[in-house]
């Protein structure tokens, strides 16, 4: 067992990195959309979701972080670590993300208002199915409490965080589509992966130390939402990774020139115009 103080310590500082690395990876989708005054090429099916995943997970750390109710059904479950491994990290992280998120969205609502020039975007059927269905599970998880005895408010919030792993899985697919209908990955920027995919070894490391130094391996399952949402996202970023620098390299590099993530964010020749 790692010594519970420096367990602590490491795993604030990794939970602490991982949410700024995290937080940054929103900043550079939003920059290249300003920069392009555009959203061709990232998909609104993802935006969408993103939004929801992130709301689900703000509900899903913050009951764990400050319902009493919630943290003393978690100690009746797990007696050997009656501390549930969410973070304050976790919430921020969450928090944030999800007003992110709706800055991003609000890309395709509001065109006009940021003054972009972009091919109109519908959402999907099948987006709306699954923002809809992912609403209409909270309810009756709730409702089943009231006629159910084995039922307790912790498992209303797993519900919730099961939302956020669930969407996780889900939003990313239809970039990884667009991107591979457009063979290409122009729009969509890489360095927002390479900071998620960064993010996401660091939360999984964290919970296998916070778990390690419990002495108790039930801690990681007890927070099943930050353990498959981090797994997921390796998975996705790295097939995101593949497709930019192996399968459409060329053809990102070739089909919007002038739009590079490393161009500036006001025109100089506008400028000088």
């Amino acid at each position: 067992m790692i010594n519970v103080s420096w367990a602590e310590s490491i795993s604030q500082i990794l939970g602490w990195a991982y949410s700024i690395l995290w937080s940054l990876s929103f900043y550079p989708q939003v920059l290249h959309n300003h920069r392009r005054r555009s959203t061709d090429g990232f998909s609104i099916d993802f935006a969408l979701l993103n939004v929801l995943g992130l709301s689900a997970y703000t509900v899903f750390n913050g009951c764990f972080l400050f319902s009493t109710v919630v943290r003393g059904q978690y100690a009746q479950r797990h007696p050997q670590s009656p501390k549930p491994t969410v973070q304050w990290n976790d919430f921020v992280y969450a928090l944030h993300g999800a007003l992110i998120c709706c800055w991003i969205g609000s890309h395709f609502l509001y065109t006009r208002f940021w003054n972009f020039k972009s091919e109109p975007q519908r959402v999907s059927t099948a987006t709306l199915v699954v923002f809809c269905g992912c609403l209409g599970v909270v309810p009756p998880a709730v409702l089943w409490i009231l006629v159910s005895a084995s039922w307790e408010w912790i498992d209303v919030v797993y519900v919730v965080g099961m939302i956020k792993v669930f969407l996780t899985a889900v939003k990313y697919t239809p970039q990884a589509v667009m991107n591979y209908r457009q063979q290409s990955t122009a729009g969509f920027s890489i360095r927002a992966i390479l900071l998620d995919l960064s993010g996401a070894i660091l939360s999984l490391i964290q919970l296998v130390l916070d778990a390690s130094s419990q002495g108790d391996w039930s801690g990681a399952v007890g927070n099943i939402a930050k353990f498959l949402l981090g797994n997921i996202t390796v998975l996705f970023d790295l097939i995101f990774i593949f497709q930019h620098f192996v399968l459409y390299r060329e053809r990102s590099a070739e089909n919007k020139p002038g739009v590079s993530e490393n161009d500036p964010l006001l025109d100089r020749r506008r400028n000088e115009a």
